[in-house]
């Protein structure tokens, strides 16, 4: 499901205009801080990190990043009050998208070991936990980080089942 087919869903490239709302959305949705030097990151690579914005507000964002053919998720949320109403699943299309058109052969990323939410929703686009890590959040109770991975080698029959992309 692209952005435009969600009413009212843009997502925008982040530039020095909007990079204050990824400040916003980050500090309100996930539990760590970032250090100016992700941000700065994201500005010097405007390809590869998006803005929800929904009813011309900003309720999400991702934020990647590629090292050789491996896209990495460094973030991915969407305002509570915003949840199931398919921004997330936009937000994710971009980076499988964007994984597709970069060559990548893997999407990994790294999700809280209590954010059961999350993981199921990666498990519904093919990804899978691969390692558990402890001590991976340093600054959170439990400290264990989970890492997935979903695998980008080509299957048409399974890339066809996932869950918004009709046919």
């Amino acid at each position: 499901m692209l952005a435009a087919e969600v009413p009212g869903l843009q997502l925008v490239r982040i530039d020095k205009s909007n990079i204050k709302n990824l400040r916003l959305l980050n500090a309100s949705i996930l539990p760590i801080h970032y250090t100016a030097k992700f941000y700065q990151n994201v500005l010097q690579n405007p390809d590869l990190s998006r803005l929800a914005l929904w009813n011309e507000k900003y309720v999400g964002m991702v934020c990647c990043k590629i090292d050789s053919d491996v896209l990495y998720i460094m973030t991915l949320g969407c305002l509570v009050l915003y949840r199931r109403k398919k921004i997330g699943t936009s937000l994710l299309n971009f980076v499988l998208e964007l994984s597709r058109a970069e060559n990548c052969r893997a999407i990994h990323l790294h999700v809280h070991s209590s954010n059961d939410e999350a993981v199921q929703f990666y498990e519904k686009f093919g990804f899978s936990v691969k390692e558990t890590i402890e001590n991976y959040y340093r600054y959170l109770k439990p400290t264990t980080g989970l890492f997935l991975e979903r695998s980008m080698i080509s299957n048409c029959d399974e890339e066809d089942s996932m869950p918004g992309n009709s046919s």
